[in-house]
């Protein structure tokens, strides 16, 4: 059974915000169908970058109502001919290109189900591939999110879609920078990590339980709101005191 749509649709993009490309997209979106109510996930994924789209994509599971339609329009082959997708996954669905941006919600999901947008079916004009965000993603995402189209409509089930985890797959280390300089790792923890030692650029942390157990200026390391191991420096960025970007190494010992 799919879930039933809740009417919400999320926007995943690398459009950033001075243009005016996402505000096309609402557009697009809107014109099919104005019962949808759309929300930002985000549109500040550096330009291109598949991986950062991927863990902001995943972050958004289990955050949001059952039947949540979410885009994904982060596409480093932009113009070629790359298949786009919907995917059903932790009872929300994905609309995104064929190119890993669903790969690690995919892989830490119980079942999915992908289709290839099938657009003759789904009455959508391609009037280029640089658009796909709002010529396509949008149009397919009212139509699923309004129940205009079921999502067995969307088109052929395919078994070969792009899966691949560019998030949680291989070594402890940073994947996402926030904005407030934290150092967010792709380790999983709990309150079980208090007091134990991790190193990160060199630098051995401390695990506390909150950033606020910590005095100002002093870098530390917690589970953070997603879930992950984080390293932060209360009233101030990890980030700059250890001039560390995405995809540095940390080791954490077992306990």
């Amino acid at each position: 059974m799919y879930p039933r749509p809740s009417g919400i649709v999320t926007l995943t993009t690398d459009f950033g915000l001075r243009d005016s490309y996402v505000g096309i997209m609402k557009g697009a979106l809107v014109a099919v169908s104005d019962k949808p109510r759309v929300l930002d996930l985000s549109h500040e994924v550096a330009p291109q970058d598949i991986a950062m789209g991927s863990f902001l994509l995943w972050s958004a599971v289990e955050r949001f109502p059952a039947g949540t339609v979410h885009i994904g329009a982060v596409d480093a082959g932009v113009g070629t001919n790359c298949r786009l997708l919907a995917v059903t996954a932790h009872d929300q669905y994905w609309l995104v290109p064929d190119n890993a941006l669903a790969g690690a919600l995919m892989a830490c999901a119980d079942t999915t189900e992908a289709r290839e947008l099938d657009l003759e079916h789904l009455r959508i004009e391609r009037t280029c591939h640089r658009f796909d965000g709002s010529d396509v993603l949008a149009k397919a995402a009212a139509s699923l999110a309004s129940g205009r189209y079921g999502f067995s409509a969307m088109g052929r089930r395919i078994d070969d879609a792009d899966g691949t985890d560019l998030v949680f797959a291989g070594e402890p280390r940073i994947v996402y920078v926030d904005h407030y300089g934290n150092l967010v790792t792709n380790v999983a923890g709990d309150d079980s990590f208090v007091g134990r030692t991790i190193v990160c650029g060199e630098q051995e942390l401390t695990v506390h339980k909150t950033v606020g157990d910590a005095p100002d200026g002093e870098l530390l390391a917690y589970v953070g709101s997603f879930g992950l191991l984080e390293v932060a420096v209360r009233r101030g960025s990890a980030a700059d005191r250890l001039s560390l970007q995405r995809g540095a190494s940390i080791a954490v010992p077992s306990a």
